[in-house]
C-alpha cells in the first residue's frame, strides 16, 4: 500500500503501534493536502483468519482504496484525505476488545485537531459482492454532514445504499473513532452478510468487479464536496 500511495504522488505516513503479547503492527495512510482545514478519512484494513483467504474480508475494501489513490491528482477534494491501510483489525486474533490499528489512527486524528477537522472517517469494509451496500454506523440516525454526505454520494452516483444502524457499538474501524468521539461509519455488504467470512470459500474469484466499481465511485464523491 505505502508503494501505491507514493506511485499516486500520495505523502506517506506509516504509524506503529503495539500489539499486547504480539510485538507491533502499523497503519500506512496517504495523505493528500489541501488549503482547506477539515479532514475526511477513507481506510480498510488487512483482515482474515487462519485457513481463509480474506478475498472480500476484507482485500476487497483495501483494493478499492489503491484505486482510490491513483484517482485523488484528478479530482479536487474537498478536505484534507488520509486514505489509510490499518493493521491488527481481527479482535478474534489480536484478543484486545478493540480494533487496534483504527484506535491508533484515531487518536493520531484526534491529536490533529480531530473534533474540529474530521469530517469523516470512512470503513470499507467486505464491498467486493452484493448490493445494496449498507452504510452502517452507531447513530440513531443519519448526520447531515456524516451519514448525509455519503447517501448523497450514492445518490449521485447512482450507487444503491442503505443506512442501517450498527448493533451496539459497530464492527469495523469506524467503531474506534465514535468512541473517541470522532463521526464513523462503515460502507460494506448489506442483508445477505458474507457467508464465507473467516473461511476457505472467501476467495478472489467471488468477488464482483462491480461492486468494487461502484464502492469506489461513493467514496470518491464523498470525498469531492
Amino acid at each position: 500500500m505505502a508503494r501505491t500511495f507514493r506511485a499516486a504522488g500520495l505523502r506517506v505516513a506509516v504509524q506503529r503501534f503495539r500489539v499486547p503479547e504480539r510485538g507491533h503492527s502499523r497503519n500506512v495512510i496517504g495523505v493528500v493536502d489541501t488549503p482547506r482545514t477539515c479532514l475526511r478519512i477513507v481506510m480498510a484494513h488487512t483482515d482474515t483468519a487462519a485457513g481463509a483467504p480474506g478475498a472480500n474480508d476484507n482485500a476487497s475494501g483495501l483494493g478499492v482504496l489503491a484505486a482510490l489513490a491513483g484517482r485523488m491528482r484528478r479530482i479536487e477534494p474537498g478536505c484534507d484525505v488520509w486514505l489509510a491501510a490499518t493493521g491488527a483489525e481481527e479482535r478474534v486474533y489480536t484478543g484486545s476488545p478493540d480494533h487496534l490499528g483504527a484506535l491508533a489512527l484515531a487518536r493520531r486524528a484526534r491529536a490533529r485537531g480531530g473534533e474540529r477537522r474530521v469530517r469523516f472517517a470512512l470503513s470499507l469494509d467486505e464491498v467486493g459482492r452484493d448490493r445494496p451496500f449498507w452504510l452502517r454506523s452507531p447513530a440513531p440516525s443519519p448526520r447531515r454532514r456524516v451519514e448525509g454526505s455519503l447517501l448523497r454520494a450514492a445518490r449521485r452516483t447512482g450507487v444503491p445504499v442503505s443506512w442501517v444502524r450498527d448493533e451496539g457499538t459497530g464492527n469495523s474501524d469506524h467503531r474506534e473513532f465514535e468512541l473517541l468521539g470522532l463521526p464513523g461509519l462503515k460502507l460494506g455488504v448489506g442483508a445477505g452478510g458474507e457467508p464465507c467470512r473467516h473461511l476457505p470459500c472467501d476467495v478472489p474469484s467471488r468477488l464482483d468487479p462491480v461492486s468494487l466499481r461502484l464502492a469506489r465511485r461513493v467514496a470518491e464523491a464523498a470525498l469531492v464536496r
